[in-house]
């Protein structure tokens, strides 16, 4: 799967692990300091009305930025979901600009590096679930 990647800072800091349920899509890094997590729980009826090929802006209940376990909340620039085929859907969020617009949950108020940019895509096949979770490890 290497359509998949995660860049903060114009830095790729690769994919560990993929996780898709009914509630959130969690992506993590390949070094376990930073996880993206989208809430989708609300808007999964509009993620099962796009048409094939199609692909559709859809604003997400919550958006967090974690760095080593501490949150931010954060909002994409853009991001859209587009159905690829029947069983398979690509997740995509670009952050531009996050040091204006983030909003820290820890009481450094702040993480380790200052974030800029964050683009993430991630390619999700139905085929793949077990016990109701999708769970990607690389």
């Amino acid at each position: 799967m290497n359509e998949n990647y995660m860049i903060l800072n114009d830095i790729n800091v690769g994919i560990s692990q993929i996780t898709l349920d009914k509630s959130a899509l969690k992506i993590i890094d390949k070094y376990n300091i930073y996880c993206l997590r989208i809430f989708l729980y609300y808007n999964w009826k509009e993620i099962n009305n796009i048409k094939i090929g199609q692909k559709e802006k859809i604003n997400f209940n919550e958006y967090i930025l974690s760095e080593n376990n501490e949150p931010a909340l954060v909002w994409p620039t853009k991001s859209y979901v587009e159905k690829l085929t029947n069983e398979s859907l690509c997740f995509y969020f670009m952050f531009k600009s996050m040091s204006k617009a983030i909003t820290y949950m820890n009481e450094r108020n702040s993480f380790n590096i200052l974030p800029e940019t964050l683009e993430v895509k991630v390619v999700i096949n139905f085929n793949d679930v077990s016990n109701k979770v999708i769970i990607y490890e690389f």
